[in-house]
């Protein structure tokens, strides 16, 4: 019984969380405050009661439509906050409640479940999964901005870096695995590790940002992978954001370039949910990928790169050809009769 309680409160936390962030994702891109105006229907703009606003619950109870003009609301709310609240319990079953036996190095406490972890407030295993889920409260809202095409806020990168930065400060044990070996002191390599783990992410993050949108005009835009990339490497480290962009980007670049092939466009966004999705495998399976001698650990080695770095290069090598501009034949579209390209010139209109 009390197991069932426990998973039900970490999930309705996650939720809860879930649904603030369906706030967040909606009016920080569009330049409206959070916090100055309650919840309400997109379309009669009517404030959403308590009761109807419970996370998932509230959604289901109304049938997925507004109380006042009974036009549908987005199950994208209920979605978001069913997710948030999954990610807190899969990350509460095989890290606070397994004493971190998915770290490298093995786990933190020789305690297992509610009572031995959380009623006995085993700090350091708590701190670490508290850091981990703080991780996805900026994944996961990132990568629906740019799902919806919309730009990241300056904010929430702002806000990020410092819990990111901070808290490996005031709590030096919140990177299982160091940047590199040294005789640093326990600070010292915590701000390392984040640093180059920060570093590492942003410059495959920029990577692909550029090879993506060399072709197009605006270059405002794709800002959600440096981002996402920078933060999981400023989180977990330089070996983790490799190891997930390895995994994640063939994916994505094949993706684009069959697309590109075919004349059309891989959805914005898919990079950026498939990478969330990622991060979280890799946390559950941390301390068994970085035991792997192919894949990057705490000690440098040419052999430790052997499998990401070949995909990596394949994954940026797709994206240049995906991204390269291609030249229009114009002569396909013209019928008998000439007829010239279109022209760029604004038209006038008579009134």
């Amino acid at each position: 019984m009390m197991n069932v309680f426990g998973y039900g409160w970490f999930f309705a936390v996650g939720a809860v969380i879930g649904s603030y962030l369906n706030v967040v994702v909606w009016r920080l891109p569009r330049g409206k405050s959070v916090v100055d105006k309650p919840s309400s229907c997109p379309f009669c703009c009517t404030n959403i009661r308590a009761l109807d606003n419970v996370p998932v619950l509230g959604w289901i109870n109304l049938g997925g439509k507004c109380r006042a003009c009974k036009l549908p609301i987005s199950s994208r709310y209920p979605i978001v906050e069913a997710t948030m609240g999954t990610i807190f319990v899969v990350l509460l079953i095989v890290e606070l409640l397994a004493g971190g036996s998915n770290l490298p190095g093995g786990e933190l406490t020789s305690g297992r479940g509610f009572a031995e972890v959380v009623f006995e407030m085993r700090w350091p295993i708590i701190r670490l999964y508290a850091y981990h889920a703080a991780l996805f409260c900026w994944l996961l809202p990132w990568a629906l901005i740019a799902w919806d095409r919309q730009r990241v806020p300056r904010s929430t990168l702002l806000v990020g870096a410092l819990v990111g930065f901070g808290a490996p400060l005031i709590w030096p044990d919140l990177h299982p695995i160091a940047a590199f070996a040294s005789q640093a002191s326990p600070r010292m390599a915590e701000l390392f590790a984040t640093l180059v783990g920060t570093a590492t992410g942003t410059l495959l993050g920029l990577a692909v940002r550029w090879l993506e949108n060399r072709a197009e005009d605006d270059l405002s835009r794709g800002w959600a992978m440096p981002a996402m990339l920078g933060t999981i490497g400023m989180f977990l480290g330089w070996q983790a954001v490799v190891t997930i962009a390895a995994a994640v980007l063939p994916l994505y670049a094949a993706a684009d370039f069959i697309a590109a092939r075919r004349g059309k466009l891989v959805r914005r966004g898919l990079f950026e949910l498939l990478l969330t999705g990622a991060t979280l495998l890799y946390i559950c399976c941390w301390g068994l990928l970085v035991g792997q001698v192919w894949l990057p650990g705490e000690a440098w080695s040419v052999v430790g790169l052997s499998v990401t770095a070949p995909l990596l290069l394949l994954s940026f090598v797709l994206l240049s050809f995906a991204s390269r501009p291609q030249e229009v034949d114009w002569r396909r579209f013209q019928s008998q009769e000439a007829v010239s390209p279109p022209r760029c010139e604004p038209v006038e209109f008579i009134t």
